[in-house]
């Protein structure tokens, strides 16, 4: 068994935010092989996300500028009960992820989905391709105060939401962008880590969202994707994933668990990812690539059994 922020999983393989945003795809999750379905994410108004092509499957790597499409608060307010029946039915945690413009739209956000009843938040501070009112909007995670303002009043908010009982309210992380710069990222994790310490801090870190502002053009020098910049994700990045797992873990406390994201896609990535200080992984593109099938995720867990990992007899780790 794998464990995050204290929430039991069967095997540490789940999906990426972006892949699962409707009931009909939770049931469809429900039905695969991921040990937890990650929702969203999830904004306070509707958005149909960026137009015109926004996906790029390249042999290494993948782009994608898909602007956080999704079905806004309203819905998954209806609806986010009934989809964490279904996890739970299937024996899986539900977490989700949810993105706003400031402060008070992700304290919003994250109070409507606990009260759902889920088992995680993931708060994305990562996402690189989001447009609002004609201007890309500023990654939050490469703001230390911005992240320090957002983590400070969601953590508030579940924490009196749970009437104060630290063991009672709904663990929150967040989901980092990848940094080129080791020493701003050790400033993130000093915020992080400094938060930790305190009631309500988040309990884990999914790193790394894709790589912002990519470009990458046809034989006629056209952008592939409409928008011209994209997030770069896929095999290439893997191993930026690693290195930031690997500095994270020596960078936070023990109290707040990693999910390694970029790349993963087969057994020896899990693995990989494990060793560098992971207690799970999420995986993307590696679903997009084959055709948005979850079926992908049983052959990554099934690799990585068969490279050592779980055995699903026992679900003692080899």
């Amino acid at each position: 068994m794998s464990a995050l922020a204290g929430v039991a999983l069967e095997h540490p393989v789940m999906n990426a935010a972006g892949t699962c945003k409707s009931v009909e795809e939770v049931d469809s999750f429900a039905r695969s092989a991921v040990a937890a379905i990650v929702v969203g994410s999830i904004t306070r108004q509707p958005r149909t996300g960026n137009t015109g092509n926004v996906y790029w499957p390249g042999r290494v790597y993948s782009i994608n500028a898909l602007g956080l499409p999704n079905r806004g608060l309203a819905y998954y307010g209806e609806h986010l009960p009934g989809m964490v029946e279904r996890a739970h039915e299937a024996g899986k945690p539900l977490i989700v992820s949810v993105a706003g413009f400031d402060v008070g739209e992700y304290q919003e956000i994250a109070e409507v989905v606990a009260d759902a009843g889920v088992d995680l938040v993931e708060l994305n501070l990562a996402c690189p391709n989001v447009w609002d009112g004609g201007a890309q909007k500023r990654i939050a995670c490469f703001d230390p105060g911005q992240t320090a303002a957002i983590c400070t009043a969601v953590g508030d908010a579940l924490l009196a939401r749970a009437g104060g009982d630290q063991a009672g309210r709904v663990p929150y992380g967040v989901k980092i962008s990848p940094f080129s710069d080791p020493a701003a990222l050790a400033e993130l994790a000093a915020v992080l880590a400094e938060l930790a310490g305190r009631p309500g801090g988040p309990r884990f870190v999914t790193a790394v969202n894709t790589f912002p502002n990519a470009l990458v053009v046809d034989a006629d020098h056209r952008p592939v994707v409409d928008v011209e910049l994209a997030g770069m994700s896929g095999p290439a990045l893997k191993p930026v994933g690693l290195g930031q797992v690997r500095q994270l873990r020596r960078l936070l406390p023990d109290t707040v668990d990693i999910v390694g994201v970029g790349g993963v896609g087969e057994g020896r990535d899990v693995a990989e990812y494990l060793r560098a200080g992971a207690a799970a992984v999420q995986a993307a593109t590696a679903f997009w690539n084959r055709g948005e099938d979850p079926s992908v995720f049983g052959s990554i867990l099934a690799s990585w059994i068969d490279a050592g990992g779980i055995d699903p007899v026992d679900s003692a780790i080899r």
